[in-house]
């Protein structure tokens, strides 16, 4: 039986299309299909006319942006064989084939080689409760880093419009009463013009709140003698107040994001579905399963822990040419997200778990820095997590120094 490889170049507006044979040669002119139900059953068809089956076939794309995904679940709806493969393997093959200009037909066309080299590697199409925790755990990422911009802003304003905030009941500008106070008198100069009468119906009104009136005095008579000398104070007040009211925001938008992590995390009422062994590793918490879970499933589709350190992105980029050699850094590829979370649970696991902490005191009497015990310690807890995903088993302290 004849064997075609199908390249897809995927874009916006038009996926190009090119079908190789067993020989290399192309089967017909290359032709576009539109990102649309009509431009799916068209492209269905040109495989139907030059005798192409799901039997016969293997069809390929690159994982570019979001417009390939649509297209991948169309052809596994209808049982054609289709991988995802990442660009920086077609661009190497590229390379390998001298092909110095970029055109989408020639882009189709080196995927369609790669395929039929069968020198791919997939990329892991997650399903559709992983797909879900990635959304939401990307999500949380991007909010998370909103939120601490928007909080160092207001640290910065606040040093200029109440430089001695931090003496008073309003050291932490974030809680709850203190954010509603500020919204309401937002410089120095609105406090020492407020009542004590004022503030206090703005805290009773919060349910817990700790404010009490000698704070409030105190409050209002620091505001008096504060050295803010009132320039723009109506300005910077409502800049203050639009960037607490995003605050809220953002605070209000992250705690729903992490129910619904919640949920899908503990949608199996045993909670003995993958990855809840993790949670046996001290330091580790369920923001970090939600994570590592988002990236690499039930980690099966890794054959090692070197493909996961590849993945987060935790190696050396080394360069060398002739007598030129450069400080080695640590690689910026893989997803962000993940990195940040292995690294937030690396510092979490020097307080809670013995045995990754003697490893980052190993790592440090070395003569390596904190920073890069600390990421050793993560790359450990990535190693660790993908093998005990695959075992099912929990936390075994020895696994801790195999390797190390």
């Amino acid at each position: 039986m004849s064997q075609f490889f199908i390249g897809i170049d995927v874009s916006k507006k038009s996926h190009r299309v090119v079908i190789l044979d067993v020989n290399g040669e192309k089967c017909s002119k290359p032709f576009s299909a539109d990102p649309s139900i009509q431009g799916f059953n068209k492209l269905s068809s040109r495989l139907s006319e030059v005798g192409i089956t799901p039997d016969n076939s293997i069809l390929g794309m690159e994982a570019t942006g979001i417009w390939w995904e649509n297209l991948y679940s169309f052809l596994k709806d209808n049982k054609y064989n289709t991988v995802v493969i990442n660009p920086h393997q077609s661009n190497k093959f590229r390379e390998a084939l001298r092909k110095k200009a970029k055109t989408d037909d020639i882009d189709a066309f080196v995927i369609a080689g790669l395929l039929r080299s069968n020198d791919f590697v997939s990329c892991f199409i997650p399903e559709n409760h992983i797909q879900d925790l990635r959304e939401l755990v990307k999500l949380r990422y991007s909010l998370s880093k909103d939120l601490k911009n928007y909080k160092r802003q207001v640290f910065s304003m606040l040093c200029l419009i109440f430089p001695e905030f931090e003496k008073t009941a309003l050291s932490n500008p974030f809680g709850i009463a203190a954010i509603s106070i500020l919204k309401k008198f937002p410089t120095a100069k609105h406090l020492a013009a407020a009542k004590p009468k004022h503030i206090e119906a703005i805290v009773r009104s919060i349910k817990g709140n700790n404010f009490n009136n000698k704070e409030i005095v105190h409050l209002i008579d620091t505001a008096k003698i504060s050295i803010y000398s009132g320039k723009s104070m109506h300005a910077r007040g409502l800049s203050l107040n639009i960037l607490l009211k995003q605050i809220e925001q953002l605070i209000k938008s992250i705690s729903e994001i992490d129910n619904s992590i919640d949920q899908i995390l503990n949608s199996d009422s045993s909670n003995d579905g993958p990855g809840h062994n993790l949670l046996t590793i001290p330091g580790v918490g369920p923001k970090t399963l939600a994570a590592i879970l988002s990236a690499i499933g039930d980690g099966k589709s890794f054959a090692s822990a070197k493909q996961i350190i590849g993945l987060v992105g935790f190696y050396p980029q080394i360069y060398q040419s002739g007598e030129t050699l450069k400080a080695n850094r640590i690689s910026s590829r893989g997803p962000r997200y993940l990195r940040w979370h292995l690294y937030i649970a690396a510092v979490a696991c020097l307080k809670h778990n013995p045995e990754l902490k003697s490893l980052y005191n190993k790592k440090v009497s070395q003569g390596k820095t904190k920073k890069q015990s600390l990421i050793c310690v993560a790359k450990k807890l990535g190693q660790l997590m993908l093998s005990m995903l695959k075992s099912g088993e929990d936390y075994k302290p020895r696994r801790v120094f195999v390797n190390c």
